[in-house]
């Protein structure tokens, strides 16, 4: 019996360690055909750039850093490893193509030995064997009686955007007014659009439509970005809770605040633990912080051990949305003394090419659009307001791809409105454009 149980264990280790090893070598056949042909091309100017960069002479160009890092992959001139990793999937990110994102996400958290996987397995049995519930229901529970609520949501993984902009609507409803971006460039007054100037980060696609979303519902969008010029975390971190301290001790006491922050580090710095930001706010507003981990369970996670985690409960309890896991009744945390309670996303689904939590819980609808042209690489959707009032690169578009789906249509996600769609080839040149009109 015991030999079984062994052999039973060795046999799922081996499975999981072949999906693992599987996920982490998968790029997307479009950019492999974009590697080859950037490996292909002469070294340009811009190409020889000391920083790997999307801004150009016109604005945003979405492809830039994927032709200058791609050149550095060639001539082996890449000098930091990890920041080329992270700057080539976050670029990838932004252009939608989400399979060879985490390609490189993987490549900075690496892969766990097998003892090291054995031990993250034994430690997630207790999730294994927790009850779940529905993530928005059991957060709208969480939030109502509360003035202050911090979600963590990274740019390298946009459906924690998606999820947070289905709760917008709900939110305000409970008097949330105010919403704290960490990714958003300083600004003196809430914003009332999105476009280039509000920071590189919020010039991700997804990221950018819920900004509009959470505009469009009414809510005032202020950046709460700490001051990178603080070297020191801990005082970093304070002034940070200062200043977002003081926007909040402003607005009516009938208001409250969503804050929005990047996953907190899980290291320490001179042998200090590095505490979340949410303690810092509480302890400076003397409120307790509802804090909610979105960004542990879910594909790539925030370290080698979670994303381990992650792959390993997705074979064994795959899950079909958002829930928080619970052991009678209690939420379960991986990191305690970090959040309230965890958000565990489900494995991505793909459809012509395209993540379906694209659609934003159905607040988007696909639509086929053809290849305008022979050369046609990269297709764009702009907000035909947005675009007519400045020019493409200082706008951030509605949804792209360079994506071909199976039957030879570009699909993108769009919400009903008019739109101006730009087509581009590989060096980003424009080769036509279309206005069109999406119904309800």
């Amino acid at each position: 019996m015991q030999l079984n149980r062994l052999l039973e264990r060795t046999l799922l280790m081996l499975v999981l360690s072949m999906i693992a090893s599987t996920a982490f070598n998968q790029e997307s056949e479009a950019f492999q055909t974009l590697k080859k042909f950037y490996f292909s091309v002469p070294v340009s100017v811009k190409d020889s750039n000391w920083l790997i960069t999307p801004i150009d002479t016109g604005g945003m160009n979405y492809l830039l850093p994927l032709r200058q890092g791609l050149q550095r992959e060639k001539n082996h001139t890449i000098i930091d490893t990890i920041a080329y990793y992270d700057l080539m999937s976050d670029a990838l990110c932004r252009l939608t193509d989400y399979k060879s994102s985490l390609w490189y996400e993987k490549k900075i958290t690496g892969i766990l030995s097998r003892e090291e996987q054995t031990l993250i397995s034994n430690q997630g049995i207790p999730f294994r064997n927790a009850g779940t519930i529905d993530a928005t229901t059991f957060v709208l529970q969480q939030t109502a009686p509360e003035r202050i609520v911090v979600f963590n949501a990274s740019y390298l993984k946009p459906y924690t955007y998606v999820w947070l902009a289905s709760l917008l609507d709900s939110l305000k409803r409970q008097g949330y007014h105010h919403l704290a971006l960490e990714l958003l460039s300083p600004t003196k007054e809430p914003i009332k659009e999105i476009g280039v100037a509000n920071g590189l980060f919020t010039t991700e696609p997804v990221l950018a439509e819920f900004i509009r979303m959470a505009i469009a519902s009414g809510f005032s969008v202020i950046s709460c970005q700490p001051d990178y010029s603080i070297a020191n975390p801990h005082e970093r971190k304070k002034n940070q809770a200062k200043q977002l301290g003081n926007y909040f001790s402003k607005i009516p006491s009938a208001e409250k605040l969503v804050v929005i922050t990047q996953p907190e580090s899980m290291g320490s710095d001179n042998n200090k633990k590095v505490q979340p930001f949410s303690l810092y706010l509480s302890s400076l507003l003397g409120l307790p912080c509802l804090s909610i981990d979105q960004c542990t369970l879910s594909a790539g996670s925030v370290d080698a051990a979670g994303a381990w985690l992650y792959e390993w409960l997705s074979y064994q309890k795959p899950i079909d949305r958002p829930v928080v896991p619970l052991l009678k009744e209690i939420p379960l945390l991986w990191n305690e003394g970090y959040y309230s309670f965890m958000v565990w996303h489900p494995a991505p689904a793909f459809q012509n090419q395209r993540a379906i939590w694209l659609g934003f819980n159905g607040k988007r609808k696909s639509i086929a659009l053809p290849a305008a042209h022979a050369r046609s690489w990269l297709a764009q959707a702009f907000y035909l307001e947005e675009i007519t009032k400045k020019r493409a690169g200082n706008c951030v578009p509605a949804d792209q791809t360079y994506q071909l789906a199976a039957d030879g249509n570009y699909y993108l996600y769009l919400q009903p409105g008019k739109y101006r769609i730009i087509y581009r080839n590989k060096d980003n040149e424009v080769l036509t454009f279309r206005d069109i009109e999406v119904n309800r």
